[in-house]
C-alpha cells in the first residue's frame, strides 16, 4: 500500500475544496470553559479557558480578560477582575479516537487565563463568569450565529470551608468524525471526590456587537450578572441532540462519554456541564461550550510492507530476507512471514529479518497495531530465491583475423530459465542475438568495441549484465624504405608507416652502429656508405604482435668534394693589394670555381693570384660540386687594410665668406682617432673623437668666437697594425 499518506492528504484537500463544508472562517471564538479550585485559607484559583479558530481572520485572543464575581443571590458585583492571557497553545487535532484522523488544515489554539483571588466564606455563595461575543459566522445548528456570545459561569457554595470544582481531564477534540460510532471521552475529576453527573445543557449568550464598553459590546468588562440568556438551536435541533444522528448524540451521564453517531457534514456549537453532588447535595455545575467541526474521517493507521515492488533489492536476494514496514501512525506490529509449515514464522520487531528454510512462494502478512479496533493488516507476495548473480564468460582470439569468440554464462539458475544474447548493435557480428546458455562462434565485423549482453530469468529472478568485446586490428608496417640518396653528413626522418590499435613499440637498426627506439626517428649518417635499415615493432596489449622488417642496401650516402687552399697573404694593405690563391689537390672529376668576395669568380683555376681595388673584408669562397650531385663550400677572409696618412692645413678664415671655413686634419688608416686643439695658454679651445667633424673657430664649436691668433693641435691615433700615433702642429685662426 505505498503513497497513502499522500492519497490521504489528496482525499482531505477534495472534501475540503469540493465538498464546501468548511470554507474560510472569519469569526474567531470556538469555545471555553471556567473552573476553580481551593488552595486554602479562602484562596481560590481561578481558570479560564478560551478556544479560539487559529485558521480565522478574526481577533485575537484578547490580552486581558474579565472576571465577574457576584453575589450568589443579589447579584451584587464583588469584584471585576482582569486576568492576563497566558501563552496561546495549539490543540492537537485529534478526534477523541485513536482510528480515526482529522483532516491536517483545522486549526484550534487556546489560552488559559489563571488568577487568585481570596473569597471568603459566604452565606449566599458567589457566582464567577466571563462573557465574549462572537462566534463563527459558520455554525449549522444556530440562527445567525455570528450574532451570539458566550457566556461561562460557575458556582462556589453557600458558607465553603474550600471546595474546589470539576477539574476537565483533557482539552476536547476539534473533529468529531461523522457516519462513525462516537465514543468520545469528555470526562472530569473532582479533586475532593464529590460524585459527577454529565448531561447535554443550554447554551448561554454573553457580550454582543454593540459599542460604548456595556453588557452588549464584545467584550463585556465587567460581565452581566445571573441570569443568562438561553440560545435557541435552529431547528430540528434541541439541546439534548445538538446534533442530528443515528442513534442520536448524548452524553453518557456516569462516564462523561459523547456516544451516537452522527449524520452530518458541519460546525456545530454544543455545552456540556458537569455536576457536583456531595450528600445528595448539589454543589456546583460547570460548563463547556465548544465548537466541533463534523467530517468525514479517515483511518488514522495503516499496515504497509515494503514489497519487491517498492525496493527491487528486496528480490531474489537468498533465504535471508531483511523485511521493512512503512505503515502510518502504526506504534507495535506483528509479522507472519507465511511459512505453512511452521508456527514459529512471525516477529513483533519493526524491520525484522527472517531466514526461510526453503526457497518458494511466501504470503508474508504485517498487522499494525494488531489488537486495536482500527488495526491494519497488509499482505505481499515475496519470493525466495537465490541470487542468480550472472556473469560472462568469453574466449577466443582479439585479433581481427582471429576472433571466433566463444561466450559462456555464469550464475545461478533454475533449469526452466530464459537465457537470451546480445551482441552490439545490428550488423556489428555474424550473429546479433541469441536464445540459449551456449551461442555459437561469435566474429565482429570490423576493429572496435561491442556491448554483450546476457538477460537471464529464473522464476521471479531475473538479472541481466554487460561486458564489452573489443576487437583489434593486427599491427602492420606499411614502410617502403629504399633508394634513400644523400650527402655526408645526411640527416634522414624515417616514418614506418605503422599501424595498430593500441600502444606500439619500436627498435630501429640504422646500421651505422646507432639504434633508436622513437616511432619517428631523425638520424644523421656521418660517413659516406651504403646502409642497411632493420626496424622492430611490437604490441604488449590488445592484438599482442611482433613484426620484423628487413631493408637491405636502403640509404645511400655520397661524399662531399674534399679539398683546402690557401690565400697569401691574409692580410696586406692597399699598397700591394696583391693575394694568391694555392688550391692544390683537387680532383680532376670535380666542377668548382672561387669567389673573390669582391664579384670576381675563378674556374678551374687551383692557382692564381688576384689584386683587390679597395680596402676591406673579403671572404675567398671556394665551391665544389663532384660527380654524385654533392656540393662542398670552404671559406677563407682576406684583409685588405688602408695606409696610415695624415695632411693638415696651417690657416683657415672663420669670417663668414664661405671659403676655408673649418679645420681639421685629413688622415687615413686608422682605428682610433683623438683630437685636441688649445690656445697659446694652454686652455682646450676644441676637442673631437670624430674624425670627420670640423672646427669653426668657436669655443667648443658652440661659441664665443675665439681669437684670431695661432693654436696648437695634438692628435691621437691607432692604425690598422693596433700601432698607437701622435701627431702635433699649429693653425692659425685668422679673421
Amino acid at each position: 500500500m505505498p503513497n497513502r499518506t499522500m492519497w490521504l492528504r489528496a482525499l482531505w484537500a477534495v472534501i475540503l475544496i469540493v465538498g464546501g463544508t468548511f470554507p474560510t472562517w472569519a469569526a474567531h471564538l470556538v469555545g471555553g470553559d471556567l473552573t476553580y479550585t481551593c488552595t486554602g485559607n479562602n484562596m481560590y484559583q481561578l481558570k479560564l479557558v478560551v478556544y479560539r479558530d487559529c485558521n480565522s481572520t478574526g481577533a485575537q485572543l484578547d490580552q486581558t480578560a474579565s472576571i465577574g464575581i457576584y453575589d450568589g443571590v443579589s447579584g451584587q458585583l464583588l469584584y471585576n477582575l482582569q486576568v492576563n492571557k497566558g501563552a496561546t497553545i495549539p490543540l492537537p487535532a485529534n478526534t477523541g479516537n485513536p482510528c480515526l484522523q482529522a483532516p491536517p488544515n483545522i486549526c484550534t489554539e487556546y489560552a488559559n487565563y489563571i488568577t487568585i483571588q481570596s473569597l471568603p466564606p459566604r452565606a449566599s455563595g458567589y457566582v464567577i463568569s466571563y462573557q465574549r461575543c462572537c462566534r463563527n459566522a459558520t455554525i449549522t445548528n444556530l440562527n445567525n450565529p455570528d450574532d451570539w456570545g458566550m457566556t461561562l459561569t460557575t458556582r462556589i457554595p453557600p458558607n465553603d470551608t474550600c471546595n474546589s470544582s470539576p477539574q476537565w481531564n483533557s482539552t476536547p477534540p476539534i473533529v468529531l468524525c461523522s457516519q462513525e460510532y462516537l465514543n468520545v471521552p469528555v470526562t472530569c475529576t473532582d479533586p475532593d471526590g464529590d460524585s459527577l453527573y454529565y448531561s447535554l445543557c443550554d447554551l448561554y449568550h454573553g457580550g454582543g456587537k454593540g459599542q460604548g464598553g456595556g453588557f452588549n459590546t464584545p467584550q463585556p468588562s465587567p460581565p452581566a450578572p445571573p441570569p443568562y440568556a438561553v440560545i435557541p438551536y435552529k431547528a430540528p435541533n434541541t439541546t439534548t441532540n445538538p446534533i442530528p444522528g443515528n442513534p442520536p448524540l448524548s452524553m453518557n451521564p456516569t462516564t462523561g462519554h459523547l456516544q451516537g453517531k452522527i449524520t452530518v457534514l458541519g460546525q456545530y456549537v454544543m455545552a456540556m456541564c458537569v455536576e457536583e453532588w456531595r450528600d445528595g447535595v448539589l454543589l456546583n455545575t460547570i460548563r463547556r461550550d465548544y465548537q466541533f467541526n463534523v467530517t468525514s474521517c479517515q483511518a488514522a493507521i495503516w499496515s504497509d510492507i515494503i514489497s519487491e515492488v517498492d525496493d527491487p533489492s528486496q528480490l531474489c536476494i537468498g533465504t535471508t530476507v531483511p523485511f521493512q514496514e512503512d505503515s502510518y501512525n502504526a506504534t507495535f506490529f506483528h509479522w507472519d512471514f507465511g511459512d505453512p509449515n511452521l508456527t514459529t514464522d512471525t516477529s513483533n520487531l519493526p524491520n525484522p529479518v527472517y531466514t526461510f528454510n526453503d526457497t518458494g512462494v511466501y504470503v508474508v502478512t504485517l498487522i499494525a497495531n494488531p489488537g486495536w479496533p482500527c488495526a491494519d493488516t497488509d499482505q505481499v507476495v515475496f519470493h525466495i530465491y537465490p541470487p542468480i548473480n550472472a556473469g560472462i564468460q568469453w574466449s577466443g582470439g582479439v585479433c581481427a583475423d582471429e576472433q571466433n569468440f566463444a561466450f559462456t554464462p555464469t550464475g545461478f539458475w533454475y533449469p526452466d530459465a530464459t537465457i537470451e544474447w546480445t551482441f552490439g548493435q545490428p550488423g556489428d557480428a555474424n550473429l546479433a542475438s541469441y536464445s540459449g546458455e551456449f551461442p555459437p562462434p561469435i566474429t565482429f565485423s570490423q576493429p572496435g568495441a561491442y556491448p554483450v549482453s546476457l538477460y537471464i530469468q529464473s522464476k521471479a529472478c531475473e538479472e541481466t549484465v554487460f561486458d564489452t568485446i573489443r576487437v583489434y586490428q593486427r599491427p602492420k608496417i606499411d614502410a617502403q624504405l629504399s633508394g634513400i640518396v644523400g650527402c655526408e653528413p645526411y640527416t634522414h626522418l624515417f616514418d614506418p608507416q605503422a599501424s595498430a590499435s593500441t600502444e606500439m613499440f619500436f627498435l630501429w637498426d640504422f646500421g651505422d652502429g646507432d639504434t633508436s627506439h622513437a616511432a619517428m626517428p631523425s638520424h644523421t649518417y656521418t660517413q659516406a656508405g651504403l646502409y642497411d635499415v632493420k626496424l622492430w615493432m611490437w604490441t604488449d596489449e590488445g592484438c599482442i604482435d611482433t613484426i620484423f622488417v628487413s631493408y637491405p642496401e636502403a640509404v645511400l650516402v655520397n661524399p662531399r668534394p674534399s679539398s683546402t687552399f690557401t690565400v697569401t697573404p691574409p692580410v696586406t694593405s692597399i699598397y700591394t693589394p696583391i693575394v694568391t690563391v694555392d688550391a692544390g689537390g683537387f680532383l680532376f672529376n670535380e666542377q668548382y670555381f672561387f669567389d673573390m668576395g669582391d664579384s670576381t669568380l675563378y674556374t678551374q683555376t687551383d692557382f692564381f693570384a688576384h689584386q683587390y681595388s679597395d680596402t676591406g673584408n673579403f671572404e675567398v669562397q671556394r665551391i665544389a660540386v663532384n660527380q654524385y650531385g654533392c656540393w662542398d663550400t670552404l671559406g677563407v677572409w682576406v684583409r685588405i687594410n688602408p695606409v696610415l696618412n695624415i695632411w693638415a692645413p696651417t690657416a683657415f678664415t672663420p669670417n663668414g665668406d664661405g671659403k676655408n671655413e673649418f679645420f681639421r686634419p685629413f688622415v687615413t688608416g686608422f682605428t682610433t682617432y683623438h683630437l685636441v686643439i688649445a690656445n697659446r695658454w694652454g686652455q682646450v679651445v676644441y676637442q673631437s673623437d670624430d674624425a670627420l667633424e670640423e672646427w669653426n673657430g668657436l669655443l667648443q664649436n658652440q661659441g664665443p668666437e675665439c681669437p684670431q691668433d695661432v693654436y696648437s693641435w695634438h692628435l691621437f691615433i691607432v692604425d690598422f697594425g693596433d700601432s698607437p700615433v701622435e701627431y702635433t702642429g699649429t693653425v692659425l685662426l685668422y679673421r
